[in-house]
């Protein structure tokens, strides 16, 4: 494996981290978004894909969760129904809070990755200088 895959790798590595942990800190921020019953235009909840890249790495994709509403009692908003409902965003704090953390430690595995490769090609430039 040479050392530019290596940083491929790792480069991919560290975008996918940090989709994952944008895509739970904008769900995180619109726990709390209600729209009318079987609106259209509520918050969408996202969750992260990710694939093999071919030759090594990941690719990472945010998509929709679906379903991806749920029914909840709140009278007092200004979306309810004469029922008292609304929709809100179907997001497990607790979900969201673990995929952060995911995260972080993905993005310190991937940067310790890269600099690891970036220390092997200095160490073979010394070499051949």
């Amino acid at each position: 494996m040479s050392v530019s895959s290596i940083f491929a790798i790792a480069q991919s590595g560290l975008a996918a981290a940090n989709a994952m942990l944008s895509v739970s800190a904008s769900n995180i921020a619109n726990i709390d978004d209600t729209s009318p019953v079987g609106a259209v235009g509520g918050y969408q909840p996202s969750e992260l894909q990710t694939s093999p890249a071919p030759g090594g790495g990941v690719i990472a994709q945010a998509v929709t969760v679906k379903p991806s509403q749920l029914l909840a009692y709140n009278p007092a908003s200004p979306f309810a129904n004469p029922q008292g409902l609304v929709d809100i965003p179907d997001i497990d704090p607790i979900t969201e809070v673990t995929n952060q953390l995911t995260a972080g430690t993905a993005f310190a595995y991937s940067l310790a990755a890269l600099k690891i490769a970036d220390e092997e090609q200095r160490q073979t430039l010394d070499m051949i200088a």
